[in-house]
């Protein structure tokens, strides 16, 4: 138990590469994603989700059956389900390999709030991203708002790391990525550039964007906006341009 409390704390996450994943439908996904390494549960969770405990039994992981106060103790959550596992990495350092796999790719650059940063995460895996980055000084994507915000996405699509963002785009440009910036200044718009080629969409830090010392290469696309909002948050942002990319590649 004491080893897993240290996994809130993010430093210690990286020395033993595991996380906490709450509540039941994260750690239904991550049982799913064979990733669970140890599950704590309350006794009044356990008797309540007969379904869930035989899954994680079945997956042969150890299961800590423990007090309220614990679980409260793991949790970051007000109201604790009653149930947290203990999971494995899934976000590792980002290689050549993972790039030239990928078709559709996402790059956060210097995202740091953690709610934005799960939900590009999941409208990611409903959009049908082959890979999610994180590039720069982004939030750790094992932060437990950014893993309870994927919704359990975090599970479904590939999450990498890269220290540099300008580093990350021109490898992006060797693999033969078209790249876009989402730049509410932009002069050019979605509807002047190609979506079916493979792809990289770049979403920027809540507060400034993208820098152009972060994008030396790339074009600056702008969202539409038809009414009087002035911008819209980056999470948003990124639903609207990774939607359009799998309706311009769904043909409609």
């Amino acid at each position: 138990m004491s080893n897993a409390l240290e996994l809130l704390n993010k430093r210690d996450r990286e020395l033993s590469s595991e996380f906490l994943v709450e509540g039941a439908h994260g750690v239904e996904e991550v049982i799913a994603a064979n990733l669970a390494t140890q599950i704590f549960v309350t006794k009044e969770f356990a008797l309540a989700n007969n379904v869930l405990m035989s899954k994680a039994a079945n997956a042969r992981i150890s299961i800590f059956e423990t007090d309220p106060i614990a679980i409260e103790k793991l949790s970051e959550t007000l109201s604790p389900q009653g149930i947290v596992a203990v999971a494995a990495y899934v976000a590792k350092d980002l290689e050549k390999e993972d790039l030239l796999n990928a078709n559709f790719v996402v790059v956060l650059s210097n995202v740091r709030e953690p709610g934005n940063a799960g939900s590009i995460i999941r409208v990611a895996d409903a959009a049908g991203a082959d890979l999610v980055i994180f590039a720069g000084t982004c939030v750790d994507p094992h932060n437990g708002k950014v893993v309870r915000s994927s919704a359990g996405s975090i599970f479904n699509v590939k999450v990498r790391q890269a220290d540099d963002v300008a580093e990350t785009l021109r490898a992006l440009t060797q693999t033969n990525h078209n790249i876009y910036i989402a730049d509410g200044n932009a002069q050019m718009s979605w509807s002047d550039i190609d979506l079916k080629n493979p792809v990289a969409w770049v979403l920027g830090n809540e507060a400034w964007g993208v820098s152009n010392e972060d994008a030396p290469v790339g074009q600056r696309v702008a969202i539409p906006i038809y009414g009087k909002a002035e911008s819209l948050n980056v999470a948003t942002a990124a639903a609207l341009c990774l939607y359009e990319t799998a309706k311009s590649r769904a043909g409609n």
